[in-house]
């Protein structure tokens, strides 16, 4: 049970992390962590930073908004200037954890000199590290999350849009797509274009599919094989035992050396591409 756990903890850490991959996204966490920065440490003044220094008013006003500026200049180096040098174009979700821990450490570096007028030895640098770097993951890590949920948001809405106008690919029915049960009576038609994938559950197949630019599902009594043997001349392909995908759909797709996943427009799971579909998929999603 435990090497189960660590190889999909494992899988998980290696699962692409797309939300920071364009310049728009990066510049929104940016600025809304600073805004949000600047506001919440002055109206909220957090472990009692506004007694850490004799100030008041303007002065200390400056002072604490200082904390949220380092903040956006950190992240803009980060994101623009070390991802460029360090030919960082994607992460993936253990790079980005590692990433976004050697933010917090550099911003808590930044905040001890900041805090200490820029004069400090070494031996109080040692010490307030701990420290710092606790105050900063607290301080920084709401606005950073709020700003991916946000993002995430962005992309789910984009590629709805996209779903509804990416164009068909040749080979693919017109119109509705009707799905019989087992006793060949249909039960329900969906427009081919607006199918995502389709999954077995037992006896059952579920229908993933986009209805009012939201993800919708129907579930029909009747076998992979059957629905697989009907929709053959479609862009409706068989990938694996469980699964069959919309050729149309797919957004992404991570190649292996007999077997691969492919992520789907819209949705944030992966499908496995299974060793036995692998050599006649393949040719059709590098079309």
């Amino acid at each position: 049970m435990q090497k189960y756990r660590f190889i999909h903890h494992y899988k998980l850490l290696k699962q692409p992390f797309v939300l920071l991959d364009s310049v728009r996204h990066r510049w929104i966490l940016i600025i809304f962590s600073v805004v949000f920065g600047v506001l919440f440490i002055n109206i909220f003044v957090p472990f009692n930073i506004n007694r850490w220094n004799k100030d008041s008013g303007v002065e200390q006003l400056i002072r604490l908004s200082g904390f949220g500026i380092i903040t956006g200049l950190v992240l803009f180096i980060s994101q623009f200037g070390v991802r460029k040098i360090a030919g960082v174009k994607h992460f993936c979700v253990g790079t980005f954890l590692l990433w976004f821990i050697g933010e917090l450490f550099f911003m808590s570096v930044f905040f001890i000199f900041y805090q200490s007028s820029w004069d400090i030895s070494i031996k109080q640098f040692l010490k307030d590290i701990p420290d710092s770097f606790k105050y900063t993951l607290l301080g920084v890590l709401i606005p950073y999350s709020l700003a991916l949920l946000f993002i995430s948001q962005i992309i789910q809405k984009t590629k709805l849009n996209q779903l509804q106008e990416k164009t068909e690919k040749p080979g693919f029915k017109a119109g509705l797509l009707d799905f019989p049960d087992e006793k060949g009576i249909v039960r329900f038609s969906i427009s081919g274009k607006h199918i995502l994938y389709l999954e077995s559950a037992d006896n059952y197949v579920i229908i993933h599919y986009i209805s009012n630019d939201k993800l919708a599902k129907q579930i029909l009594r009747n076998s992979m094989k059957n629905i697989e043997s009907l929709f053959g001349d479609t862009a409706l392909k068989r990938c694996h035992r469980s699964f069959m995908v919309n050729l149309q759909k797919i957004e992404f797709a991570d190649y292996g050396r007999s077997k691969c996943q492919v992520k789907l427009f819209g949705i944030e799971k992966f499908i496995p591409v299974s060793r036995k579909f692998y050599p006649e998929f393949k040719p059709f999603v590098k079309s």
